[in-house]
């Protein structure tokens, strides 16, 4: 090796253990010294500029492994807390006065969702439950605890409001207002898999819905399920209490063996796709026990 050679190789040395993982800095400059330094006393050759290419790539690796260490789906304004996130079950961000997050994948663990919820400071589990087709995109519960501000809380629906579920562009949403603290969590209707029963409690009446078009209430059991089924539904029934104060009752361990094709049905309630629960009494009452009076037209 030549005095050049040495020269060189201990200019890369430095490099080495100078200038690891940073862009620029005393040793950048002190090595880039050197080497114009040592073009002018030598004459340039081939070997020097070849190390003084490599010196650069190095600086440019350095750049870019700094900025791998923020993350693509993390973004900031400024010093504090991200105004948005997106992974790949979630998307979040701040709009105004409210968090909006958009659901990416409806069927991903949940963990994922409370971890986009974490990445802007709140404290939010969502639940995504099999619904009926009118109940996706629809609350079906939402609970929460310690420290929650007044007046600042927890919604969710489809983004953009009135959207078709499964149109480009429509999703399920949450949104949760800035300002809320505490712990909450939020349960919402996604659509069903097949075979999956649903997680809401939906009339299989409204329009949408399995049996949409076709009236059950006050009718006796056997008329019902006739019908139910040449639409291929199948139908179970449960036989309720009327309470004497309005409203009604269900005891699972005091159901009947069988039920009569004469007892009167004043629901049908979505299971799934292709099955129905019947609400029943065995006698005829003067009023609706679901409803504790007629049933709202609008539920079919």
């Amino acid at each position: 090796m030549t005095n050049m050679d040495d020269q060189v190789g201990a200019l890369a040395r430095v490099r080495d253990e100078d200038l690891r993982g940073r862009a620029s800095g005393a040793g950048a400059r002190t090595l880039l010294e050197s080497i114009v330094e040592a073009e002018h006393v030598h004459e340039p050759a081939v070997r020097p500029r070849r190390v003084r290419r490599f010196v650069m790539a190095g600086v440019a690796v350095s750049v870019l492994t700094a900025a791998a260490v923020i993350g693509p789906g993390l973004l900031t304004d400024g010093p504090g807390l991200a105004t948005s996130y997106a992974n790949a079950a979630m998307e979040i961000e701040r709009r105004g006065e409210q968090w909006v997050a958009k659901v990416k994948d409806p069927y991903a663990d949940h963990a994922k969702y409370a971890e986009a919820f974490k990445a802007v400071g709140l404290d939010v589990g969502l639940t995504l439950l099999p619904s009926s087709p009118t109940g996706v995109g629809k609350v079906v519960r939402i609970g929460g605890s310690g420290g929650i501000t007044p007046g600042k809380g927890l919604g969710g629906g489809l983004e953009p409001e009135g959207c078709q579920m499964g149109a480009p562009g429509c999703a399920l949403a949450v949104t949760v207002d800035v300002g809320f603290t505490g712990k909450g969590v939020i349960y919402l209707g996604r659509s069903a898999q097949p075979g999956e029963r649903y997680g809401n409690w939906a009339p299989a009446t409204r329009e949408g819905e399995a049996l949409h078009g076709l009236k059950v209430d006050e009718r006796p059991v056997g008329e019902v399920r006739k019908e139910a089924a040449e639409r291929g539904i199948r139908s179970v029934v449960m036989v309720i209490d009327p309470n004497e104060g309005g409203g009604y009752g269900y005891n699972p361990h005091k159901q009947p063996d069988s039920v009569g094709d004469d007892w009167i049905v004043w629901e049908a309630q979505a299971l799934s796709a292709d099955e129905v629960r019947l609400l029943v009494t065995k006698e005829r009452l003067d009023r609706n026990p679901v409803y504790d009076g007629p049933k709202p037209a609008d539920l079919g």
